[in-house]
């Protein structure tokens, strides 16, 4: 991946991420864009479709409890990683 640093805020019950899902992508990926974390999902925006596939990718990933906090009808999304560390999110970022 390349690009800016995605901010993370490290809260008492994990790691607050803002993230852009785009949808219909060919395969599921992590992509840095100009400072921003982008989830390309290859589920369509439609019946939660999209969220379910974000949060079981993340949740793959990083082996943490994943949930949307807030934009559960927007492309721009805040996640919470339950009980992660910044420092680990953002190696499984740049990874």
């Amino acid at each position: 991946m390349s690009g800016g640093k995605v901010t993370l805020r490290e809260t008492p019950e994990g790691v607050l991420i803002e993230v852009r899902a785009k949808t219909n992508a060919s395969r599921f990926a992590l992509v840095l864009k100009e400072g921003r974390l982008v989830l390309e999902v290859t589920s369509p925006p439609r019946e939660g479709e999209a969220n379910a596939e974000i949060v079981k990718e993340l949740k793959r990933a990083t082996k943490k409890d994943v949930e949307i906090v807030s934009g559960f009808k927007s492309k721009d999304k805040v996640l919470l990683i339950r009980g992660a560390k910044a420092a680990d999110v953002e190696r499984i970022i740049v990874s």
